[in-house]
């Protein structure tokens, strides 16, 4: 985590931010929480918020409460000057762990009769800030959404401008690359809501559950927003139809597919009420390949996730990162979530080597690691492959040593070094 540069992002919305770690101890105190005052950032960084220095210098200590309760705190808070400020701290979590404790001044105490109103501009603020934090961490209430990207971040942007006006959303992209976990996260928010998947039935099917008697399209139904997934594949008679039923149940409509509507327009396959309904609200999804700053936390992510799933501690090695990094992923996250996941409940290592992974990726990756590899690493990696299909099929040292024509004494060394098990 780089905590310099999200203090100062988040420094441009607040005065007198501070972070702290998930231990507590402080990582980052920004210049205009030290400005006017007689204390340094060096008095601050690197010091545990709930030691007796801290506690002194804070009266009470915001991040110290947070890091206790893993609530949210807002009191006035002391500092070593006996200035007064309002201060807000925030725990931010990660897979259910705190990760680390935001805290920011609010304004310095000049007289109780202006605290009314300067309270209404501590909510908006305060919304702003945790709006800011889950775009820079990509957490939507638990939910955790990769946005490394600036493709993505803009993406989850405009969804979310959609969403918080009450618009109607058109998500549009590669199949894998997103759409319906984006529209499910951001939508999500506001209420419940009710997917629908247009692909895999035919018209008749369609009309039946989404027109008929007892279809979630209902005021009844007590949802928020229908996620209907291929609506490219209702015909222009039923686009009309379910847009109509949503309007007068107020339900919001959002629609996911491949082709954007100046595509479909262009086909003759929409409506002029689908048009119009959908064409202002547009978003698009790009694949995994155009927004590749969001490929390795995808991989990390899924191996993390895999790792947990299996009771594992599977890692990869930077040669073996490098190749997954390099290979082009043309089923998008879906591919990625598959072949991590596969990769950590099959091996039987802990330290996932190049000639781990499948063939599909070292092949496709061999260009990118030449290029960044040493010929003794080049070497290396050949040599693996070799020693690793020959133990693979013949199981002992002695017809390993025979196959490839070295000692055994050589071939017992390299299972070792390559398959981290010792062998006679």
């Amino acid at each position: 985590m780089d905590y310099e540069q999200l203090g100062h992002i988040l420094e441009s919305i607040h005065p007198g931010v501070t972070i702290a770690d998930s231990s507590g101890v402080f990582r980052f105190v920004s210049n205009s929480y030290l400005s006017g005052r007689s204390v340094k950032g060096s008095d601050i960084i690197g010091k545990f918020a709930g030691s007796e220095e801290m506690m002194k210098m804070f009266s009470p200590c915001v991040t110290q409460m947070v890091f206790e309760s893993h609530k949210r705190v807002t009191t006035v808070q002391k500092g070593v000057d006996n200035d007064e400020t309002f201060v807000t701290g925030i725990p931010v979590f990660k897979d259910g762990e705190l990760e680390m404790i935001i805290s920011y001044s609010s304004w310095e105490i000049t007289g109780f009769d202006d605290l009314r109103e300067r309270y209404n501009v501590l909510q908006y603020q305060n919304k702003k800030l945790l709006d800011e934090i889950e775009l820079m961490t990509g957490r939507d209430g638990g939910q955790r959404y990769i946005a490394q990207s600036s493709r993505s971040r803009d993406a989850r942007r405009l969804a979310g401008v959609f969403c918080d006006a009450g618009c109607p959303c058109y998500i549009y992209g590669p199949t894998g690359s997103g759409k319906s976990y984006l529209a499910s996260t951001i939508y999500g928010k506001k209420g419940t809501l009710y997917t629908y998947d247009c692909a895999p039935v035919g018209e008749e099917v369609i009309e039946k559950e989404l027109l008929g008697e007892g279809s979630m399209i209902s005021p009844l139904s007590g949802i928020y927003a229908v996620i209907i997934k291929h609506i490219d594949r209702l015909s222009p008679r039923l686009q009309r139809a379910v847009l109509e039923k949503c309007a007068k149940a107020g339900i919001v409509p959002v629609g996911l597919s491949e082709h954007s509507v100046e595509e479909l327009k262009g086909a003759d396959k929409l409506s002029e009420e689908f048009i119009s309904e959908f064409e202002p609200y547009q978003v698009q999804m790009y694949s995994l390949g155009e927004r590749a700053e969001d490929l390795k936390s995808f991989i990390d992510y899924y191996l993390g996730s895999a790792n947990k799933k299996y009771s594992r501690s599977v890692e990869f090695t930077p040669r073996a990162m490098g190749c997954l990094l390099g290979y082009d992923w043309k089923e998008n996250i879906d591919e990625v979530h598959r072949t991590i996941e596969r990769i950590v409940l099959t091996t039987e290592k802990k330290k996932v080597d190049v000639f781990d992974l499948p063939d599909r990726i070292t092949g496709g990756s061999s260009e990118v690691f030449a290029q960044n590899a040493s010929l003794k690493d080049m070497l290396e990696f050949y040599e693996s492959g070799l020693v690793m299909r020959a133990y693979e099929k013949y199981r002992t040292s002695v017809a390993v040593a025979q196959k490839l024509g070295i000692s055994q004494a050589t071939a017992v060394r390299k299972i070792h070094k390559y398959a981290g098990r010792d062998v006679e």
